[in-house]
C-alpha cells in the first residue's frame, strides 16, 4: 500500500526532543527519506511551526526543502492574527500548499477566524490546505470562518487534540469531549487526522495508547473513513513511540483495505489533488 503522511515537521537544526536532540537521531529529512523508502510514503504534508523563538525561519527552511523534494508538501505556519496577503502569495509561488495555525485556545481561535475572513477569496482561490492544532474549546470559535471556505480542506491535527488521558474513555464521554469538532462534520471539507496518539495516553509511551481509541471510533462514525487522515507526527512522535508504531493507530483494525488505502494515502492525495 502506497502511504501518504498527513502531519510531520522538519527543522533546519532538528527537533530538539525531550533529550534536547532530534529523537530520529540525525538529519531528519534524510532519516525521513530512509523511513519513506522503507514503508512506501509517496507524498507529505509538513507542517510549518514557528510558534517559538528557536523555530523561527522554519517556513523559509520548508520552502528550500519543496524546491528540492517533489514529495513535499508544505503548509506555512501562520500566527493566530495571520500574515498579509502578499505573504501567502509568496508563499503560493514558492510550493506551498496551504497554511497551519495552532489556535489552541479561545482568543486565538477568534483571532484567526477573525483573519480567515479577511484571506478567505485567496485561500479559495488556491484550494489551500488549512492545517490546524486546535483544542476543543478553540474549534467551536472557527465553524464560521471555515463555512466561508468551502474549496479548502481543514484538516484538524491529533484527533482533534482531547486531552491526555490516564484511563480509557466511555464513547460518551469522547464525543462530548470532541463535541465541537463533531459539530463540523456537517461540513464536507472538514477531516481530522489520526495522528499524536501518544499525546492522548498516559504514559505517552504506552503503545497503543487504548485512551485514543473511542476517540478514533467517535471520529470514524462522524465523518468517515474519506474524511480521516493519518499522520506520523514525525519526529516528535519518536520521542514516545517507534515510526513502525505510528503506522498502527489504534482504532483502525476494522477498516478493510480500501477504506485503510484511504485513510493511509489516498484521502490527502486527493486534498492536494494529487
Amino acid at each position: 500500500m502506497e502511504r501518504a503522511d498527513a502531519h510531520l515537521h522538519l527543522f533546519a537544526d532538528g527537533y530538539p526532543g525531550r533529550y534536547g536532540r532530534s529523537p530520529a537521531g540525525g538529519e531528519e529529512v534524510a532519516i525521513y527519506q530512509d523511513i519513506r523508502r522503507e514503508h512506501r510514503i509517496d507524498r507529505a504534508l509538513v507542517v510549518g511551526y514557528e510558534g517559538e523563538a528557536r523555530f523561527v525561519g522554519n517556513n523559509d527552511y520548508l520552502g528550500t526543502l519543496a524546491a528540492a523534494h517533489d514529495w513535499i508538501a508544505p503548509v506555512a505556519y501562520v500566527p493566530s492574527t495571520g500574515v498579509p496577503e502578499q505573504r501567502l502569495h509568496r508563499w503560493w509561488a514558492a510550493g506551498f500548499v496551504g497554511v497551519a495555525a495552532y489556535p489552541t485556545d479561545p482568543d486565538r481561535a477568534d483571532e484567526f477566524a477573525a483573519w480567515l475572513d479577511t484571506v478567505a477569496p485567496v485561500l479559495t482561490r488556491t484550494r489551500a490546505v488549512i492545517s490546524l492544532n486546535a483544542t476543543p474549546a478553540a474549534t467551536g470559535r472557527l465553524a464560521d470562518a471555515l463555512t466561508a471556505v468551502p474549496e479548502c480542506p481543514v484538516l484538524f491535527s491529533h484527533l482533534g487534540l482531547p486531552g491526555t488521558r490516564a484511563t480509557v474513555p466511555s464513547g460518551a464521554d469522547a464525543a462530548e469531549a470532541l463535541a465541537p469538532l463533531l459539530d463540523l462534520a456537517r461540513l464536507p471539507h472538514v477531516g481530522v487526522k489520526v495522528s499524536g496518539l501518544y499525546a492522548v495516553g498516559d504514559p505517552a509511551h504506552a503503545w497503543p495508547h487504548a485512551a485514543a481509541a473511542p476517540y478514533v471510533e467517535v471520529l470514524l462514525e462522524r465523518f468517515g473513513t474519506r474524511r480521516l487522515y493519518w499522520g506520523s507526527d514525525f519526529p516528535p512522535s519518536l520521542d514516545h513511540v517507534s515510526f513502525a508504531q505510528t503506522l498502527e493507530p489504534v482504532g483502525l483494525d476494522g477498516l478493510s483495505p480500501s477504506e485503510r488505502a484511504d485513510v493511509f494515502g489516498a484521502n490527502l492525495r486527493r486534498a492536494l489533488g494529487d
